[in-house]
């Protein structure tokens, strides 16, 4: 339903948008999304929930705009060097995991969310600016552009996803990790000879380089389409 049309009841203190939106990012960061309610929202401002529909249509309005505020807090552009394409995606590419990284369950948020407000936009034209500068048609620096956010959302799923049940319920997961590859290793040599062989490899903590590993294949990848 659209939000409400008049004024809200005047025993309810004013409310405005990015007062609604900081404390879904406060609520977000203290309960995950999982635990973001409108409720939550609404007791973490001292309202009652009903006054945020006057403001906001629903939850996922809100999530729309709690979306867009993690975008608008880094700016891409202060990463663009108009002779290094690649360069200068691979840092926003990183400054992207690093933002994220600081947001919980952002990746989980941000996938697949693309509300077009002004944070997201910036983003947007930023990348697309960069890709076609390189010679991308504009099919091509579309497609790449949702390439790269596909993949970061991805990366960055993956690093705040707990590992299993039990890390889940609190074991570290360096804990996990150092278990999980000794069971690979001891696993039947003849039945599984490659993960047998790489226990070491397929278990080892090194996420920043295995992320740019990844980011180095990617842009391998879309290279061939600058002109």
């Amino acid at each position: 339903m659209p939000p409400r049309r008049g004024r809200p009841p005047a025993a309810e203190p004013k409310l405005q948008a990015d007062v609604i939106v900081a404390a879904g990012l406060a609520t977000l960061q203290a309960e995950g999304l999982d635990g973001l309610t409108m409720s939550r929202v609404a007791d973490r401002i001292g309202v009652r929930a009903a006054s945020l529909y006057w403001h906001v249509r629903d939850k996922e309005e809100l999530l729309d705009l709690i979306a867009d505020a993690i975008a608008a807090a880094y700016d891409l552009s202060t990463h663009v060097d108009p002779q290094d394409w690649r360069g200068s995606l691979a840092a926003m590419m990183r400054a992207m995991r690093r933002h994220m990284l600081a947001y919980r369950d952002s990746a989980r948020l941000l996938l697949g969310r693309f509300s077009t407000g002004p944070g997201q936009l910036r983003s947007v034209e930023t990348m697309l600016g960069v890709l076609r500068g390189a010679g991308f048609s504009g099919r091509d620096a579309s497609y790449a552009l949702f390439l790269l956010t596909t993949f970061i959302s991805g990366f960055v799923g993956g690093e705040q996803a707990p590992l299993s049940a039990s890390v889940a319920a609190g074991q570290s997961a360096r804990s996990y990790l150092d278990d999980l590859g000794s069971r690979m290793a001891a696993l039947d040599a003849e039945e599984f000879p490659h993960t047998v062989a790489l226990a070491g490899d397929l278990t080892a903590p090194d996420l920043d380089s295995r992320f740019e590993f990844a980011l180095d294949r990617l842009l391998d990848g879309i290279s061939v389409l600058a002109q």
